[in-house]
């Protein structure tokens, strides 16, 4: 066999490959914002999963705002916070409600003492 009949269905396909991407946008739209965030390693909104968005609204507005870092610890506590039996979460809003009526002085003062015991 010749090296040109060896090379036509190399050629084919290559052919058929090029007319495929031809097709193809020049430019994909690329949203810039998404980039940064990916970047910095962060977690963009719209990759959590509907339960941790349920979970997290209240963090929506701020949630480009925060580290990766505390977007991962947010996220890891979230998916903990699902695993728990209906029981448990009841009882972990409970304590969250309570933890929100305290002053700010009597937060910082529990923040410190949670601190110390994790030592």
């Amino acid at each position: 066999m010749t090296m040109r009949a060896h090379l036509k269905p190399l050629t084919s396909t290559l052919f058929t490959l090029a007319l495929s991407l031809s097709s193809l946008p020049v430019h994909a739209d690329v949203d810039a914002h998404r980039l940064y965030l990916a970047a910095r390693g962060d977690i963009p909104w719209q990759s959590l999963n509907p339960e941790e968005q349920r979970a997290l609204q209240r963090h929506r507005g701020n949630w480009d705002d925060y580290s990766s870092k505390r977007q991962q610890d947010m996220r890891q506590g979230t998916q903990r916070y699902l695993e728990l039996p209906p029981d448990k979460r009841r009882e972990v809003e409970k304590q969250r409600r309570e933890y929100e009526q305290l002053s700010p002085q009597e937060r910082q003062r529990l923040r410190k003492e949670y601190q110390r015991q994790r030592r």
